[in-house]
């Protein structure tokens, strides 16, 4: 089985598009200092891009590589709540509340890029057109994190697929190939996403595997009836 993997996105089928667009619109001093190109910056695997609590003070669009984001439990534990792909945004919750609301690592090697808050301030009418980007990007965000609430009404390995699916779909969205990919995060990582054992995680992955939906290989994945997918779960 081939490996396939997902590199940077395009910036048209980024969902901050519409929003880099307007820097060289708006006639501002953050526009001239930001000039056409929205700041970018590396990051390495195991780098912290935010940290539930801090100030928010940027929105971050994933150019390359993933993420995932963590919360922390009353008793110290940390649990995974999600995952960030090419062309997905970063701390869009700390819009309304001013902080970051997770804490978010990365996966592997990646590269960001970034808006400062100034960038879509409220008190700034002429910042409209930004604000309106935003909305339609977060939107897609929210779609996204929709999934989630299904998870706890289905046994394992429908939540296993319904990952899965889910993935694919945002793939596709961002115009990767959606139905061979490269998994970013660790059987861990799902599993605590999912709330299920690693153990049970492994074991829904075969069985998917022996019904003809899948092939599975370390973190390759072959999705071979997506449809077929998507009437499981």
């Amino acid at each position: 089985m081939a490996t396939k993997t997902t590199t940077s996105v395009l910036c048209p089928q980024c969902e901050l598009n519409d929003v880099c667009q307007q820097y060289g619109v708006v006639d501002t001093a953050d526009s001239e200092v930001l000039g056409e190109v929205t700041p970018q910056q590396s990051v390495n695997k195991g780098d912290v891009v935010c940290r539930a609590g801090d100030r928010f003070d940027y929105l971050y669009a994933v150019h390359a590589g993933a993420f995932k984001s963590l919360v922390t439990l009353p008793g110290g534990e940390e649990r995974v709540t999600g995952f960030y792909f090419a062309g997905e945004i970063i701390g869009s919750e700390g819009m309304s509340t001013g902080k970051y609301g997770r804490t978010v690592v990365a996966l592997q090697d990646g590269q960001l890029c970034y808006l400062p808050e100034v960038s879509f301030s409220p008190e700034d009418a002429s910042r409209k057109m930004i604000r309106q980007g935003l909305l339609v990007a977060m939107s897609h965000q929210v779609k996204n994190e929709q999934w989630t609430g299904l998870m706890a009404a289905h046994r394992a390995e429908q939540r296993v697929a319904i990952f899965l699916y889910m993935v694919s779909k945002r793939l596709e969205f961002h115009g990767f190939p959606s139905t061979e990919f490269r998994l970013p995060m660790s059987r861990e990582d799902i599993a605590g996403y999912l709330g299920l054992a690693v153990e049970t995680v492994s074991r829904s992955f075969q069985k998917l595997k022996g019904a003809g939906m899948i092939q599975v290989s370390g973190r390759n994945v072959v999705l071979e009836n997506r449809d077929a997918l998507q009437d499981f779960v």
